[in-house]
């Protein structure tokens, strides 16, 4: 297994993936991140993120496991949140579309790539590292606390994220 950055070549293939788990979640009606099929994440997401060097991997050998973003872009309104340390754009890093082949979840794969992203923030000197989730990600939100991350308070990051006013924010600081 390895953890990696995607190059904007393999890009599409990782579009591919966050089509297959959003399928499977939907198919399964356990699709707590609200993503939408074919309408987000994206395959352009992906490789708009590769072409930014933003795009992670996790693989072992050609197959996915997991895919991220890791960017200092927060893609909404952050000052709303209720962060323990006042700090400004650039210094912290935001994790964005998280997510782990159906057939790994709860096999402790999402712990092994968070903590991979707090390595990798400290590592480039980031101050913290946030997040936001919609509120019923209860997966999710398991997950971050696990690992040690604190609830921020909700907020409506003026995103047009249909169905979805307030998302949770949390964050841990290195």
């Amino acid at each position: 297994m390895e953890i990696r950055k995607c190059p904007v070549e393999e890009a599409a293939a990782v579009g591919a993936f966050y089509d297959s788990t959003i399928k499977f979640m939907d198919d399964n009606s356990c699709n707590y991140t609200k993503w939408r099929y074919k309408i987000f994440p994206t395959t352009n997401y992906a490789i708009d993120s590769a072409k930014e060097n933003n795009l992670f991997v996790c693989v072992d050998g050609e197959k996915i496991l997991a895919a991220f973003v890791l960017s200092e872009n927060p893609e909404g309104d952050y000052s709303k949140g209720a962060w323990s340390k006042n700090l400004a754009e650039g210094e912290y890093l935001v994790l964005h579309v998280f997510a782990v082949a159906p057939n790994f979840w709860r096999q402790g794969l999402g712990k092994k790539v968070i903590e991979y992203c707090l390595n990798y923030a400290a590592e480039k000197n980031y101050r913290a590292l946030r997040l936001d989730i919609v509120p019923s990600n209860f997966p999710a939100k398991k997950l971050y606390e696990a690992c040690g991350f604190k609830f921020a308070g909700a907020a409506d990051l003026g995103r047009t994220f249909s169905g979805v006013p307030q998302f949770f924010l949390y964050e841990r600081n290195l």
